[in-house]
């Protein structure tokens, strides 16, 4: 396997490590395979881990090349950022698809966070801020497919001004979990707090969706609660609308952030009697269908 590290940005620390597959040999010498470039979550306050590495095996067992994209975080990196970062990295692969073997089709996976930059990528890829600012061409950075894990598309939060629970502030203080005290995603995303509706609502993918978009795999659970279950549903409704082809998986039960929802990222007690570990044969099976 070809693990390498790609800068992304000449001001940030971002950038992209590579999990290539070696050429096959005798009869699968020389096959090109499809990749994924995989976008972890973590509120845009840092990179997950659970939702790097592991996709990026999980899909190389299913024969796809993969990227893991670590952009860059918090408030002093707004939009687009990010968004910038992930250009570079469609472009990059893109470029290098011959030497790695890749095939025409490159998917973008991202999870939370890392979802609605994803999606961004679908939306904003013919766009200035992506074509006149980084002189990238549409074709070196679109999507051929969008997978989507329990993505922020509206970014409304689902308990607005709510406090953080006492008890979660014990886990974070512990390093259980990510501390999510300080700047919300927004704020991050808007480089300032205190914004005003107006601007706050600039953010919501929702109402930027178009027909160009590619084919859509989205997937999450009536019971997340961090990102509310209409983001998901709403999503696969508007894509209808638009002609855009989408799959829509809402698992009845299971927390926000899961990643492969199986024991290489959560113990066993967590994903117990969880079945949103079905995800990703059904996004395989789905991607399959796409290229018959």
């Amino acid at each position: 396997m070809l693990n390498e590290t790609f800068s992304l940005s000449q001001t940030t620390d971002a950038y992209m490590k590579s999990y290539v597959l070696d050429d096959g040999e005798f009869g699968r010498k020389g096959m090109k395979r499809p990749a994924v470039v995989i976008c972890p979550g973590g509120g845009y306050t840092y990179v997950s881990k659970d939702e790097g590495e592991p996709v990026a095996l999980f899909f190389n067992r299913q024969g796809y090349h993969a990227f893991v994209v670590n952009y860059s975080v918090k408030i002093n990196h707004p939009f687009p950022t990010a968004l910038h970062e992930l250009a570079q990295a469609m472009a990059i692969v893109r470029e290098h698809r011959g030497d790695w073997l890749i095939d025409d089709e490159i998917s973008v996976v991202g999870f939370s966070a890392g979802g609605n930059l994803a999606l961004s990528l679908g939306i904003y890829s013919e766009e200035d801020v992506i074509t006149k600012e980084l002189g990238l061409t549409k074709n070196q950075v679109r999507p051929d497919r969008l997978i989507l894990g329990y993505p922020a598309v509206t970014l409304h939060p689902k308990r607005e001004g709510g406090e953080i629970p006492e008890e979660l502030i014990e886990l974070m203080e512990q390093g259980l979990m990510p501390d999510f005290r300080g700047p919300d995603i927004r704020s991050i995303l808007l480089g300032k707090e205190g914004a005003s509706d107006e601007e706050l609502e600039s953010l919501n993918l929702m109402k930027k969706l178009h027909k160009n978009l590619p084919p859509t795999f989205v997937w999450g659970s009536y019971e997340d609660t961090v990102i509310p279950a209409s983001d998901y549903t709403g999503l696969a409704e508007n894509l209808y609308r638009l002609e855009v082809p989408c799959e829509l998986h809402m698992f009845g039960h299971g927390p926000h952030g899961v990643s492969l929802c199986d024991t290489t990222v959560k113990s066993k007690e967590e994903v117990k009697n969880l079945s949103m570990n079905h995800w990703s044969m059904l996004c395989i099976e789905w991607l399959n269908q796409l290229r018959i």
